[in-house]
């Protein structure tokens, strides 16, 4: 897969994913990171149930619903980060087989991974993705894009034809 070579080439708005993969993607996260932040409450109450000790069980139940707020938050900025600082996807990216890079082409940088991840907890961020072009405002600040995996590459398959006709005719 062409994803992996280190040449970039520059990202045209054809490349980009569509407002429906974007879409996709948020849905498909959206459920992932909910149900990894279920998880450990899950094991919570198993283990209540197993030891007979509800102490745990009953103080998951009490939670103050900002830190409730506050750990939903967290466990967003630890998904997306995890995931697109080690593949350039998360599980929405990966269904829709879309991919993060740098706005230059290039792969993302873990500075610019970590800055979109925070970026998504900005209040009413998904609305951003209501105009024309389906940017968010977590690409804007960390100056990343969202391209069609199949769409770049064939944008680079073009791009190696040309440089080879360039080449042969040195």
């Amino acid at each position: 897969m062409y994803l992996s070579k280190p040449k970039t080439i520059p990202i045209t708005n054809e490349m980009l994913a569509s407002q429906g993969q974007r879409f996709g993607n948020y849905l498909i996260d959206m459920f992932a990171h909910n149900i990894i932040s279920v998880i450990p409450m899950i094991i919570a109450f198993i283990l209540s149930e197993f030891f007979g000790n509800y102490d745990l069980s009953f103080w998951l139940e009490d939670v103050n619903p900002f830190v409730d707020f506050l750990i939903g938050y967290i466990v967003v900025v630890i998904y997306y980060f995890t995931f697109e600082s080690l593949t350039g996807r998360s599980l929405g990216k990966f269904a829709t087989n879309t991919k993060v890079l740098m706005a230059d082409g290039s792969e993302p940088t873990t500075h610019a991974v970590f800055i979109r991840s925070v970026s998504r907890l900005i209040p009413f961020e998904q609305f951003s993705f209501l105009s024309d072009k389906p940017k968010g405002w977590h690409d804007s600040i960390a100056k990343t894009v969202v391209v069609d995996i199949k769409k770049y590459n064939q944008a680079l398959e073009s791009y190696d034809a040309i440089d080879e006709i360039g080449k042969e005719q040195d």
